[in-house]
C-alpha cells in the first residue's frame, strides 16, 4: 500500500503516512485463497475459527492436490470428508504445560472464607490455561496456522487456543499476583521474539493475524514485571524490542491533524486488508457481500479494512467505530457494523498507551546509560507533543472527560460515553490543565454506574455488538479502579476511594456469581447448586444490568476460561481483602457512595 496524504477541502486536517506495506499471511490453506473460501463458506463448523486452527495431517502439497481434485463446486459432504481426511483437531499442535503452583502467600489475608476458597481455586486455574506449542507432532511437510514460540504461555480460554496481545497484560498481572514470575517472564519474552521476528506484535499467535496488531501493551507488561523484580538486565533486553515496536506504530498509524494553525500527531487503528478475516470468514463475507448498498470494489475493500482495524483495536466491535450509533425499527446491528469507519477515529485509549510507552522509554533509556542519551530526549519530546495533542483535541473541559476524535467530522465524539476515556488517568497521560478538573473527571463514570447494578459498561450505546451496552469487560474495570487510585493520589485526598471499592465489589461479585451459578463449589465451604452440571465458569464479559449474568452478543458465543478475568479478580482480591461474597441467589446490591 502506498503512503498517501489527504487534505480536507477546508484545510483543517490532513492524514500523514497511512499504512506501510503490511505483512501478510501467505499460506495457501489458512489465508486468502480458493481452499479457505470454499471450506469456510460451506460452514462445516459453527465457528469460522475452528477450521483455521486445524493443522494438516498430510503434507501441504498433498492437501492442495486433494482439494483441487474435488473440482470447482464440491458439495458439503465431499468437503467434510476432505477436511476429516487431511486435518487434525483444532489446536492439536498445542499441549498442556505443567505449571508448578505453590500456595498463595497472601491468601490468608482475605477475610471472607468463601472468597478465600474461590481465590485459591482461581490461583490454581492457571494449570488449565497454560500451554506450549509442539509442532514436532506434525508430520514432515505438514503445516499449522500457529506462530510458534519456544516458551510456554497462557491462553484466554474457549475458542482462543493461542495467546493474544492485550489480553496477556491482564493475564501477566494475575500470574504475578500468583507468584508465577517465571511464567510471566516466558510470556513477555515470547512477545519479544515475535516483535524481533515481525517488527511488531501481531494480534495473536496465528499466521492469519499477521496483518494487524492489538492495543500496544508490551511496554506496560515490561513495566509490570520490572516493578515486581527490579531486574535491570531484563530491562536492557526489553529496550531495543520496544524501540522497534514503537517505530511500527509511529510509521504506520500516525495521523497529522491541523487545527488553529498548529499541527498535532496522534495515532489510530488502520489495517490494509481486502478480504474476510480467516478466523471470521463467514461473518465478514456476509457483512460485505450480502449488502446491495456496498457495490464498488473500493467500498468492499474499505469495509474489509475497517473490520480488521476494529479487530486490531481489541474492541471488536463497538459504536466507537461506526457511523450509525444505535438500532431502531429499520436499522439492524448488521447495518451498524456495515457503517464501520474505524480508520477515521483517533482513539483516546490507544494514544494514552502510546504516551505511556514514550514516557517509559524515555525513563528507561535514561536509567540504563550514564551518557548523554539522545533516545531519552527523543521519547520525552514525543511524549510532550502527544500530551499537547491530547489536550487540544481529545480533552473536553465542559464534560471533564476525554473523548475519541473523528477525522471525518473534525470533532470529538462527545455525545458518547466510553470507559476508554479512563485510560489517561490510569496511565498518567493527563495534561496540566486537566488537574484543575480532577474533582469532576469521574462524573460521567459515576452516572453510568448509577444506571445499573453491575460493573462499568464499555459504552452507553446498545447496538448488540459485544463492546457496547449492556456488556462490561474485566480489563476496563481494572483500568477504572486504577484510574481512581491515581486521581486520589494527585488530589492527595480519598475522594474516589469509595467509588473504586464499589466497582471492585461489583466486579468480584459478577465473576463469583456467574461462576457459582454455573456449577462452582468450594469443598467444605460452598456446596454446588443442585440444578448445575458444570464446574463453574469464569466468563470473558458480563451483563452490567445484573450481578449474576455473563455478557453476550458479537460474532461468537460468550467464552469461558478466562485469562483476563482471572487476572483482574486476583488483583482486586489482593488489593481489597475485606470484600464479602454475595448471596448469588438473592438481589445483592452495591449502591454508589
Amino acid at each position: 500500500m502506498k503512503n498517501f496524504v489527504l487534505f480536507a477541502s477546508l484545510g483543517t486536517f490532513f492524514l500523514g503516512q497511512a499504512c506501510a506495506e503490511s505483512l501478510y499471511c501467505d499460506s495457501p490453506i489458512y489465508c486468502e485463497g480458493p481452499l479457505l473460501k470454499t471450506v469456510q463458506l460451506a460452514q462445516l463448523f459453527p465457528d469460522s475459527k475452528t477450521f483455521v486452527d486445524m493443522p494438516t495431517t498430510q503434507p501441504v502439497d498433498q492437501v492442495l492436490e486433494a482439494f483441487h481434485a474435488l473440482g470447482d463446486q464440491p458439495n458439503k459432504t465431499s468437503l467434510q470428508e476432505f477436511v476429516k481426511g487431511h486435518f487434525g483437531e483444532a489446536g492439536s499442535e498445542m499441549e498442556p504445560y505443567d505449571v508448578t503452583i505453590g500456595s498463595l502467600n497472601w491468601l490468608d489475608t482475605i477475610k471472607d472464607t468463601t472468597y478465600r476458597g474461590w481465590v485459591d481455586i482461581l490461583h490454581h486455574a492457571w494449570t488449565n490455561l497454560a500451554f506450549k506449542f509442539n509442532t514436532d507432532t506434525l508430520c514432515k511437510g505438514c503445516v499449522s496456522s500457529t506462530l510458534p514460540v519456544e516458551r510456554p504461555f497462557v491462553v484466554p480460554g474457549g475458542r482462543f487456543r493461542e495467546f493474544y496481545y492485550w489480553d496477556s497484560y491482564f493475564v501477566i498481572e494475575g500470574l504475578l499476583q500468583s507468584g508465577l514470575n517465571d511464567l510471566a517472564l516466558d510470556m513477555i519474552e515470547n512477545f519479544f521474539d515475535l516483535v524481533e521476528r515481525y517488527g511488531f506484535m501481531p494480534n495473536g499467535a496465528r499466521i492469519y493475524y499477521l496483518n494487524r496488531s492489538q492495543p500496544p501493551f508490551l511496554a506496560e507488561m515490561v513495566h509490570l514485571y520490572y516493578q515486581k523484580t527490579k531486574d535491570n538486565q531484563f530491562l536492557k533486553k526489553a529496550l531495543p524490542v520496544l524501540d522497534k515496536e514503537y517505530q511500527f506504530w509511529r510509521k504506520n498509524t500516525t495521523v497529522t491533524i491541523r487545527q488553529g494553525g498548529k499541527k498535532y500527531k496522534l495515532n489510530r487503528y488502520i489495517v490494509n486488508n481486502h478480504s474476510p478475516r480467516p478466523e471470521s470468514y463467514v461473518e465478514d463475507y456476509k457483512t460485505v457481500y450480502n449488502n446491495t448498498q456496498i457495490t464498488t470494489q473500493q467500498q468492499q475493500d474499505d469495509l474489509f479494512s475497517d473490520l480488521a482495524a476494529g479487530a486490531e483495536s481489541g474492541w471488536d466491535y463497538t459504536s466507537r467505530w461506526t457511523k450509525i450509533k444505535e438500532t431502531d425499527g429499520n436499522i439492524t446491528s448488521t447495518d451498524i457494523l456495515r457503517s464501520l469507519d474505524t480508520h477515521n477515529v483517533i482513539p483516546i485509549d490507544l494514544n494514552a498507551l502510546l504516551w505511556s510507552m514514550e514516557t517509559h522509554l524515555a525513563d528507561w533509556h535514561a536509567h540504563t546509560t550514564t551518557k548523554n542519551n539522545k533516545d531519552a530526549s527523543y521519547y520525552r519530546s514525543q511524549a510532550k507533543h502527544r500530551l499537547d495533542a491530547l489536550d487540544a483535541l481529545l480533552w473536553n473541559e465542559t464534560q471533564a472527560s476525554f473523548f475519541d476524535y473523528n477525522l471525518t467530522s473534525h470533532a470529538q465524539t462527545s455525545d458518547e460515553y466510553t470507559s476508554a476515556s479512563l485510560f489517561p488517568f490510569w496511565l498518567g497521560a493527563v495534561p496540566a490543565r486537566v488537574h484543575r478538573s480532577l474533582d469532576r473527571v469521574f462524573d460521567l463514570t459515576r452516572r453510568s454506574l448509577a444506571k445499573y447494578p453491575g460493573i462499568l459498561t464499555s459504552t452507553d450505546r446498545n447496538t448488540t455488538m459485544q463492546w457496547d451496552l449492556p456488556n462490561g469487560w474485566p480489563p476496563l474495570q481494572y483500568v477504572a479502579i486504577q484510574a481512581m487510585h491515581n486521581v486520589d493520589a494527585w488530589l492527595k485526598e480519598a475522594k474516589y476511594k469509595d467509588l473504586a471499592k464499589v466497582l471492585a465489589k461489583r466486579m468480584s461479585a459478577s465473576a463469583f456469581c456467574s461462576w457459582y451459578l454455573t456449577g462452582g463449589s468450594i469443598p467444605g465451604e460452598l456446596n454446588k447448586l443442585d440444578n448445575t452440571t458444570d464446574q463453574g465458569h469464569m466468563f470473558e464479559k458480563f451483563d452490567v444490568r445484573s450481578l449474576t449474568a455473563s455478557g453476550f452478543g458479537g460474532e461468537y458465543t460468550v467464552q469461558v476460561g478466562f485469562g483476563w478475568t482471572n487476572g483482574v479478580v486476583l488483583w482486586i482480591m489482593n488489593n481489597y481483602n475485606d470484600l464479602v461474597a454475595p448471596d448469588c441467589t438473592s438481589s445483592s446490591i452495591y449502591p454508589l457512595p
